[in-house]
């Protein structure tokens, strides 16, 4: 059965940012420092994907989509953009999590909206890592 790939203004119900990764060398030699110089800010439908298509994506050798993000249109995002999505639990701490694009795919052809096929790639809670 083929994906329902029509999307609602109204399912843009979580605000979230979309972000650029930069990886530089850390100035002792040992890891990686990495920074976000660039947010946008937008809202976003964040769907786990079925149990299917993520038994099929861990086949292949390859990460896993965990998620697809729908959001109005952006131009071709890489594997260098990230989104982080916040939200505050019940007893009033944040939850954050951060998703790395995977795929980006156009949705019906009309320059309107977009689907990014991503992978959870960190979750916790407290202060988010972009320091917001």
């Amino acid at each position: 059965m083929p994906e329902d790939e029509r999307v609602r203004v109204g399912r843009l119900r979580w605000p979230v940012l979309l972000a650029t990764r930069d990886q530089e060398p850390e100035l002792a030699g040992v890891g990686i420092v990495e920074s976000f110089p660039s947010l946008i800010s937008t809202r976003a439908d964040v769907q786990p994907v079925g149990a299917m298509t993520y038994w099929g994506t861990m086949q292949t050798d390859s990460p896993g989509v965990t998620h697809r993000i729908f959001m109005r249109w952006r131009d071709s995002l890489d594997n260098t953009s990230v989104v982080f999505r916040t939200s505050k639990r019940p007893d009033g701490t944040l939850r954050w999590e951060r998703f790395r694009v995977r795929r980006w795919k156009e949705l019906g052809g009309r320059k309107r909206f977009v689907c990014l096929e991503c992978e959870l790639e960190q979750s916790d809670t407290g202060a988010a890592p972009d320091g917001r």
